[in-house]
C-alpha cells in the first residue's frame, strides 16, 4: 500500500514538472530578440512631442527585457555612469549600452526599437546623446535605489556643457514593431511650408513684439519751422529784396538775413498772371 500512494505521488510530481518547463521554455519574439514568456518587456518611449524619456524610472528583474520605442526625433540610449552624466560608460566600458541614433520621421508605419535584455539587478544611468537632450533633461534611471537618483543625475545632466556619442550598438538589439503596437501616438506631422526654427509666418511679428502692436512712429523733428514766402513774382530784371524776419523793417536788425533775389527771364516768361 505505502509503495502503491509512493509511486502515484512520484508520477504526479513527475506529470507537473514538464509543463511549468514548456512555460518558461516557451518563446516569444519581439522584434528580433527571443525572450521566454516568464519573462516581461517593459515599453519605455523615447522621444515624442517632447525630449524625454517615459517613463523616467523602470524596476526591472534579471531576465526582463526592456524595450525602447522611439518616437518622433532622432535619439539614443547611451550608458553613462552616475556622476558623468551625458559622457558614454563605452569609453571604460565598451560592452556598455548603447542603441545607436534611431530616427522617427512623419508618416512612418513602424517604431525602431531596441530591446535591451535585463542581465544584473544593477543601477543603470541612461542618456540621450543626441544634440542638447541630455542637457534638456532626457535621462533615465533603471534599477534606482531611491526616488532621489533621478533627480539628482537629472539635475547633473543639466549641468553639463555637451554630450558626447557612444560608439558601437551594443547592450541590446536593434529592430522594429508596427507602429499600432507602439506604446505611443506620435505627434501631429508639420504642415507643409512650415517656417523652419519656429520663425513666425510672413507678416506675423517678430518674437518679443506684441501681437497688434503699432509699428514705431519716427521721431519729432524740432527746431524753428520754415518759414512760408508768397509772392507774385514781377516782370524780368526786378530786384526783390526779402527779409527773412518777416518784414523790410526787420531787415536792419542785427542777426537778421536778408535774401535778394532777381528774377530770371524764364520764370518771368512762365510766371502765372497775378
Amino acid at each position: 500500500m505505502l509503495f502503491l500512494v509512493s509511486s502515484i505521488f512520484f508520477a504526479a510530481t513527475a506529470s507537473a514538472r514538464p509543463s511549468r518547463m514548456i512555460y518558461r521554455q516557451n518563446p516569444i519574439d519581439i522584434g528580433g530578440l527571443t525572450i521566454q514568456a516568464a519573462n516581461r518587456i517593459i515599453p519605455v518611449v523615447v522621444g515624442g512631442p517632447q525630449d524625454t524619456f517615459v517613463p523616467n524610472t523602470v524596476t526591472a528583474a534579471v531576465g526582463d527585457v526592456i524595450q525602447f520605442q522611439f518616437s518622433n526625433g532622432n535619439h539614443t540610449v547611451t550608458q553613462s555612469a552616475k556622476d558623468s552624466p551625458c559622457q558614454p560608460l563605452q569609453a571604460t566600458d565598451p560592452a556598455a549600452i548603447h542603441s545607436g541614433h534611431i530616427p522617427f520621421q512623419d508618416g512612418q508605419t513602424t517604431v525602431g526599437t531596441f530591446n535591451m535584455p535585463v542581465t544584473k539587478a544593477d543601477t543603470m544611468f541612461l542618456y540621450c546623446a543626441t544634440g542638447p537632450h541630455c542637457q534638456e533633461g532626457q535621462v533615465m534611471v533603471v534599477n534606482p535605489t531611491d526616488d532621489q537618483q533621478i533627480v539628482d543625475y537629472s539635475k547633473g545632466s543639466m549641468a553639463t556643457t555637451e554630450s558626447v556619442d557612444g560608439n558601437a550598438v551594443s547592450g541590446g538589439t536593434v529592430a522594429s514593431i508596427p507602429l499600432e503596437a507602439a506604446a505611443f501616438v506620435p505627434a501631429p506631422a508639420q504642415e507643409a511650408g512650415a517656417p523652419p526654427g519656429g520663425a513666425p509666418p510672413g507678416g506675423a511679428p517678430a518674437a518679443g513684439a506684441p501681437a497688434g502692436a503699432p509699428a514705431a512712429e519716427a521721431p519729432a523733428v524740432t527746431g524753428t519751422p520754415i518759414q512760408t514766402i508768397i509772392a507774385t513774382i514781377p516782370p524780368e530784371g526786378t530786384t526783390i529784396v526779402i527779409p527773412l524776419g518777416g518784414n523790410a523793417a526787420e531787415a536792419t536788425i542785427p542777426g537778421t538775413t536778408t535774401v535778394i533775389v532777381t528774377v530770371p527771364a524764364s520764370a518771368a516768361a512762365t510766371a502765372p498772371a497775378a
